[in-house]
């Protein structure tokens, strides 16, 4: 029986829910906050926020510091344990890196997270250090060529019903935020197999992005390889897109993934 976003809702329990939006409120925009820092930026009233927060601090999640509040190191232990129980990156380590050394360009390898990309693993080389962010970082998916990719291969149903539910986060005047727009423009990248970000994350930066297949040939993370526009240009797309997609289909065969025998 299919799971409806009504049947999910019975199950949802409002202050675990309020609980993970405090703790997801801090990024590196706002990583230190005071509790009426918090409340502006949760909705949350202040008697409950602080009985939320206070629970956090005392699980380790959120340490204090004066006033403010900042991310406790249980948070630091959670993610490498989602790192080290994730196969992926481990596995796409040997060609990951093999092709960064070779592009001389950032390589990222990133999965889907509801409407955004969390970066699972980063290479930047030394001129271009920070331009694919760190590891665990998140972006919209709709202004990222490896959020695209992970979009364009979902059923098309289902995320219709979500992009039209939300607003689509602007990053520069070239993201695509219009749903319908952006549904045709994800169409074409199924069909072409590749995504491009033009400038759509930040001005002077151009992605190009594939993506990645487990055992059942199910699209579960993207890898990209980005750098500045007068770099990667449009020709340059051309070439990066076979070097992308071998290095995509070995780290896909190492997932198990054998096309003859997923068609």
């Amino acid at each position: 029986m299919r799971s409806t976003a009504a049947d999910a809702e019975r199950y949802r329990i409002k202050v675990l829910s309020r609980a993970c939006a405090v703790l997801a409120a801090f990024d590196d925009a706002a990583p230190r906050m005071t509790l009426d820092e918090l409340q502006r930026a949760v909705g949350v009233p202040k008697p409950t926020l602080f009985r939320i927060v206070r629970t956090l601090e005392l699980e380790g999640l959120l340490v204090r510091d004066d006033d403010r509040y900042s991310l406790g190191s249980r948070v630091l232990t959670l993610a490498h344990l989602f790192l080290r129980q994730t196969s992926l990156p481990r596995l796409a380590e040997a060609p990951f890196r093999a092709l960064a050394r070779d592009l001389g360009l950032s390589i990222s390898l990133a999965m889907l997270d509801d409407l955004e990309v969390v970066y699972l693993a980063v290479e930047n080389p030394a001129h271009e250090l920070g331009l694919q962010g760190d590891i665990g970082r998140r972006h919209p998916a709709n202004a990222t060529a490896v959020g695209k990719v992970l979009l364009a291969y979902l059923d098309p149903a289902p995320l219709a019903e979500r992009l039209r539910a939300a607003p689509l986060t602007r990053l520069t005047p070239a993201t695509r935020t219009e749903p319908e727009a952006l549904l045709a423009h994800l169409a074409e990248v199924r069909q072409d197999g590749y995504a491009v970000d033009d400038e759509e994350r930040g001005i002077g930066i151009r992605c190009v992005a594939v993506p990645i297949r487990d055992a059942n040939g199910t699209v579960i993370a993207s890898m990209s390889c980005a750098g500045p526009t007068p770099r990667v240009d449009r020709t340059a797309v051309t070439t990066l897109v076979p070097r992308l997609r071998a290095t995509a289909d070995t780290i896909s065969s190492l997932l198990g993934y054998r096309p003859a025998l997923t068609r």
